[in-house]
């Protein structure tokens, strides 16, 4: 008995010894990806983070000297106060604009057939194969002074003069509305498709009528398609530097901007402590719009 159990013992360990090589925790396989982002995020992010309590040196990159100066800067300087307002405020603007104009495009997208969807779907994601920068050109060459809407307007006599259309929050809210939209309606369109149909006609079935069926089951249903969408918009859009840079010119100075300029002049622990309020406020804003848009999901669907 004990010879054959141990001849099986050593025809077990024979195989095992042939398998290929296996991870032994599913985790490992995180690995790579951690690491890549450990490096290359977590320690420039706390390297900023440290650098943003320290001053200005003009002859190295900060003075070495412990200081909660530039925070008491960024908290209280009107200045900076009235650029993170008008930075969060123009970010909300860009995310409720293209939650308007991109749920009726998602809702479109999501009764068609698969076939005439992934047609649309790539007319509509081609625009993102090109620079940022050309597309906000592309506005300029439009808005400009002698852009082609002011040459309309001036050979068909509607007006005696150039009107100035750039370096406004207008412009700037056009630009972002017209970059970030894409990314809405893909990700409405993603949960719009995922909802079954029988829902829809259960609700039907019980006499609910095409509105009622809407506001009950579709628009709760893809809640998770706007939140995903318009936290995507809204952190892309409160980053924003070269769309604020080109089409708001001086006179829209939003953080990102506050932030290159700070760079520009070799400020940087002040540029950390922007970036770091910049990146809380952000943080706090999305937590705040997840719970709200879940929390009213979630009611309509009660």
């Amino acid at each position: 008995m004990s010879r054959t159990s141990s001849l099986a013992g050593t025809v077990a360990r024979a195989a095992v010894a042939r398998r290929p090589f296996r991870w032994k925790r599913a985790e490992t396989l995180l690995a790579p990806a951690f690491l890549y982002y450990f490096v290359l995020l977590v320690l420039p992010s706390a390297a900023f983070c440290v650098v943003s309590f320290y001053g200005r040196s003009d002859t190295g990159f900060f003075d070495g000297v412990f200081t909660l100066k530039n925070y008491v800067a960024v908290l209280t300087d009107g200045f900076y106060l009235g650029s993170l307002w008008l930075t969060f405020r123009i970010s909300v603007e860009t995310t409720l604009a293209c939650l308007l104009l991109g749920y009726p495009a998602a809702y479109y997208l999501s009764k068609l057939s698969p076939a005439a969807r992934k047609k649309l779907v790539i007319l509509l994601l081609f625009p993102l194969l090109l620079s940022t920068v050309i597309r906000v050109y592309g506005w300029i060459a439009l808005l400009g002074r002698r852009g082609i809407v002011n040459q309309v307007l001036l050979s068909s006599g509607a007006t005696d003069y150039p009107i100035a259309f750039l370096y406004t929050e207008g412009t700037v809210l056009l630009g972002l509305v017209s970059i970030l939209l894409p990314y809405m309606i893909i990700n409405i369109t993603n949960t719009l498709i995922t909802i079954d149909p029988a829902l829809r006609e259960a609700a039907a079935a019980h006499g609910a009528g095409p509105f009622k069926v809407f506001l009950k089951v579709t628009l709760p249903l893809s809640g998770a398609g706007m939140v995903s969408g318009a936290v995507m918009v809204f952190t892309i859009a409160m980053s924003t530097y070269i769309i604020s840079f080109l089409l708001g010119g001086p006179k829209v100075k939003l953080l990102g901007n506050l932030i290159f300029d700070s760079t520009s002049s070799f400020n940087w622990p002040l540029a950390a402590a922007l970036s770091v309020v910049l990146v809380v406020a952000t943080a706090a804003a999305c937590g705040a719009m997840v719970r709200l848009l879940g929390s009213n999901a979630n009611g309509m669907a009660r």
